[in-house]
């Protein structure tokens, strides 16, 4: 089954997106050869990245998650857009622990480090908005969970995860966000904390075969009246092509892409989303 992503509204005082992202996230670990530390890291970024990204709207609405590390992985960014098509990359892809992983609490502090996460939202508005945020916890479910109460003055709540089998095999990999309403009673979000404190983690409810909208309306938001809507098959999806990497290097100026040609005058760029190559000769760039 393709990837899929919902959301809606519950008891209509608060609001969902729900995520399997287990293909996608297998084909960024593919694309890039990521460690098992790593495909834990950017899958989990990529998941939160298609989790924030469902709120976009316009056709050419684009929101990018980026996280400066000191760690052995270095920087993650994820891009992705209102048709739920998503790319990201990893400074250090291969890297790994050099301490046994078991019984480590979040991986993610481990391989980032101390770090910082911003995310922007370019809508075609003269200026785009950013915000940025230190990660505290070193988790990035609970520091995007941060990001949101601080700078979006958001209360949410993010659950985030990439299960792998023993092998190195991913079996399962995805994600959920709650925000409540600014009008949302006491209640709604009492009950919302009951749930949420009962609930196991995401990818296991996913490995036993439970559907996102099961996982939404008997687990997650339970005893609330759901409303649910479908949204764009997430992908991963890089968007690269021939032209556009042609018309990059011919950003340089003439020198520069004299120097870079090498025998026998072909310049080759890769792209560090989807590792494909394009090569380039001296009469395709000056003609």
């Amino acid at each position: 089954m393709p990837d899929r992503l919902i959301r809606g509204m519950g008891g209509k005082e608060a609001r969902f997106f729900i995520a399997d992202c287990t293909d996608l996230v297998k084909k960024a670990a593919k694309i890039h050869k990521l460690s098992l530390a790593n495909t834990q890291v950017l899958g989990k970024l990529l998941c939160a990245g298609i989790l924030s990204g469902a709120d976009l709207k316009s056709a050419n609405d684009v929101l990018t998650i980026k996280i400066d590390g000191d760690g052995p992985s270095g920087k993650a960014i994820v891009t992705v857009n209102s048709r739920s098509q998503i790319k990201g990359l990893i400074s250090n892809p291969q890297a790994d622990p050099e301490a046994d992983v078991k019984g480590v609490k979040y991986i993610d502090k481990m391989m980032l480090g101390k770090a910082s996460i911003t995310i922007i939202k370019d809508m075609g508005l003269k200026n785009p908005y950013s915000g940025q945020t230190e990660m505290i916890y070193g988790n990035i479910a609970q520091d995007i969970t941060y990001y949101y109460a601080k700078s979006e003055q958001t209360p949410t709540s993010i659950g985030l995860g990439v299960l792998i089998f023993p092998d190195g095999k991913i079996r399962k990999a995805g994600g959920f966000m709650v925000q409540v309403m600014p009008d949302c009673s006491e209640k709604t979000i009492a009950q919302i904390e009951t749930n949420l404190r009962s609930f196991p983690n995401l990818t296991d409810v996913l490995d036993m075969g439970y559907s996102l909208e099961h996982i939404i309306e008997k687990m997650i938001l339970k005893n609330l009246d759901v409303e649910i809507f479908s949204m764009p098959n997430p992908v991963y999806k890089c968007g690269c092509s021939r032209t556009k990497m042609k018309n990059a290097v011919k950003l340089l100026n003439e020198k520069e892409i004299k120097e870079s040609l090498t025998d026998p005058g072909y310049i080759e760029v890769n792209c560090h989303f989807c590792n494909k190559s394009y090569r380039f000769s001296k009469e395709d760039l000056f003609k």
